[in-house]
């Protein structure tokens, strides 16, 4: 499939970047600090980074499960950064775009691929 390796690569990054924000949310602000409400977006930031990175994986080294980690990184990812972005505003509004977004972007790009994958084994 066209496209694979910087879709790949942007996943990656992406959920390097999100799983670092949300640690860093959880430890400084979570822990050292004790507010609640930190702790809890940072731990749903840190699960939300880890999917799209193992979705990333995925994707990278072609495995079959690519699609369902890419769908199971949307679940997350959409409600975590529509929460923490959207409604309460404790997320900066590119990583709330990256994280509803890319989620979507890479599911579609998964499933898409497969289709054409079944269509190219029939023929």
């Amino acid at each position: 499939m066209r496209g694979r390796m910087p879709v790949a690569l942007f996943a990656l990054v992406f959920g390097v970047l999100e799983f670092a924000g949300g640690a860093q949310e959880m430890v400084y602000l979570g822990i050292l600090q004790s507010e609640r409400y930190p702790l809890v977006a940072g731990v749903m930031g840190v699960l939300a980074g880890g999917l799209l990175l193992a979705a990333g994986i995925a994707v990278l080294v072609r495995s079959p499960l690519a699609s369902v980690l890419a769908q199971a990184s949307a679940w997350i990812g959409v409600p975590v950064f529509i929460l923490t972005g959207i409604v309460t505003h404790k997320a900066g509004w590119p990583i709330t775009a990256v994280g509803i977004g890319y989620p979507l972007f890479l599911t579609l790009f998964c499933v898409r691929g497969e289709r054409g994958s079944d269509a190219m084994s029939k023929s």
